[in-house]
């Protein structure tokens, strides 16, 4: 896995998390990592690219995709197509159960910054999961 990639919906959200990263708590623990936070159009995506292409995209780039609670609204939708293509080795999708509240309470924050970064660390023990829901 190389980095991360956060849905449009979660930008705040993410921006909030990197913060709690950077902080003197976290710092030497996320750069230790060395993963890299990528946006959509260094990975050449619209950002209204459809679901299903964000996910392929993720997946050929090696990248863990954090979003807001999509939905299945078609064929072609997140939850669509993880029941689809997803296979014991690829990279789950991580879901923010609530991501106002990530902005509002701080503890939240941290619970889902604490969360996430658990989760990458053991990225090949939740390979093939699908998705997984913080915090």
């Amino acid at each position: 896995m190389r980095g991360i990639l956060a849905d449009i919906n979660v930008g705040k959200q993410r921006r909030a998390i990197l913060a709690i990263w950077s902080s003197d708590t976290w710092r030497d623990l996320w750069s230790a990592l060395g993963l890299s936070v990528v946006s959509f159009p260094a990975v050449g995506l619209s950002y209204r690219a459809p679901d299903d292409l964000i996910w392929k995209t993720c997946q050929r780039e090696k990248l863990v995709l954090i979003t807001g609670n999509r939905n299945d609204d078609g064929p072609d939708s997140l939850e669509a197509t993880i029941r689809v293509e997803n296979q014991p080795d690829r990279l789950p999708v991580i879901t923010i159960s609530d991501p106002d509240r990530v902005l509002q309470d701080r503890l939240d924050a941290e619970k889902v910054a604490e969360r996430l970064l658990d989760y990458l660390m053991r990225i090949d023990e939740i390979r093939g999961t699908g998705r997984i829901y913080v915090p």
